[in-house]
């Protein structure tokens, strides 16, 4: 409800009237629609290594894939928050059948899952550190409470503003980098997840699989449209989507990726089908070239808001899936608001000229 209650006061939902076809501008029959939106958090066995070399850089190896959503982004930025380094000195290496196994880039799945153990073998890596800190007695740190061990900004430090660059501590464990290891069984996974991954069969969990509890990410999304008085074009020239996603470790690809999700919902609700000739049974529009999808002309104001929240249920770092949430809401706010701007309610998509015709004229 905190979703709604931000995503209406920022759209104006306030001002609608809410009865069908109240509203307009000249031609254009103007429609207010709103809707929930809800995607199931899954999360999968992962695997990764964590190496750290005697500088101070880091290396992630997993066998997980970016498909353009900024998985590497994310990857290096939890392995520099937790090892105290700055991003730059962060290398990832993904997508390689020779590094340690991952699940497939599906169901919003791959932040939660491999940022979750890639903050696994960094948490070893740090307990070996500080238990070497606090066990030296040339140590600044020596005699600390190895719990109270932090690292930030490259340095090593410890209670009463103590503190060592982060080079001296690694050389107090290794002579060369220190390597982790991590895997990672997620609630609700078999026991054999990690096993099975292994062979090249990731088991995904969540959302509404989990017999003892229901796993989701949520918003609220509220649209216009514009629909003329004669032809029954149909525009949508505004939206605004609020969305509950657990931690977001990239605002900045987070923000893209609901944006996306949410110009996808309003390709799915007026533009996108496939066409199939019947005496074929073959598609007419099989390229871009043919099928329908919008372009900048047909976008307008799209407002993203995420509100914080902190589910430590999901996952040591509460991180949820984002990918296709977006995108869950979008067709039907837009349909709600085509039935408030014109008083038809199709329930068939694309929203279609012809379907806006048949009713009587307004």
């Amino acid at each position: 409800m905190d979703c709604f209650d931000q995503a209406s006061a920022a759209f104006g939902w306030s001002k609608r009237n809410p009865k069908p076809v109240s509203m307009s501008d000249g031609d254009w029959l103007i429609g207010w629609g709103c809707a929930a939106t809800m995607y199931p958090t899954s999360v999968a066995p992962a695997t990764a290594k964590v190496i750290l070399s005697p500088e101070g850089a880091i290396r992630v190896q997993t066998a997980a894939h970016d498909v353009g959503t900024g998985a590497h982004t994310v990857v290096a930025m939890i392995a520099a928050d937790r090892l105290g380094v700055e991003i730059d000195r962060v290398t990832v290496e993904m997508g390689d059948s020779d590094l340690p196994p991952a699940p497939v880039a599906g169901g919003s799945n791959t932040t939660a899952s491999v940022c979750n153990v890639v903050a696994m073998a960094c948490e070893q890596i740090r307990q070996r550190i500080a238990l070497a800190a606090v066990a030296t007695p040339d140590s600044p740190l020596s005699n600390a409470d190895p719990a109270d061990i932090t690292i930030a900004n490259g340095r090593v430090s410890g209670p009463g503003g103590k503190s060592e660059p982060l080079e001296h501590a690694i050389g107090r464990i290794s002579n060369g980098s220190v390597e982790a290891y991590a895997e990672n069984i997620p609630h609700g996974a078999k026991p054999d997840g990690v096993k099975k991954l292994y062979k090249g069969v990731p088991e995904i969990s969540g959302g509404t699989d989990l017999k003892d509890r229901i796993q989701f990410a949520f918003g609220a999304e509220f649209v216009e449209v514009r629909v003329h008085r004669l032809t029954r074009e149909t525009r949508c020239p505004r939206a605004v989507g609020a969305f509950a996603a657990g931690q977001i470790v990239n605002p900045v690809t987070a923000q893209s990726q609901l944006m996306g999700g949410m110009i996808w919902g309003i390709s799915s609700a007026l533009h996108e089908a496939t066409e199939i000739d019947q005496a074929s049974a073959r598609y007419y529009n099989a390229d871009l070239a043919e099928y329908m999808i919008p372009v900048n002309a047909d976008i307008g104001d799209t407002q993203v808001i995420m509100l914080p929240e902190d589910d430590r249920k999901i996952n040591d770092l509460g991180i949820k899936g984002i990918g296709e949430l977006g995108n869950v809401g979008t067709n039907a706010a837009v349909a709600n608001a085509v039935y408030h701007a014109t008083s038809v309610r199709v329930r068939d998509l694309p929203i279609r000229l012809e379907h806006l015709l048949q009713a009587a004229p307004i």
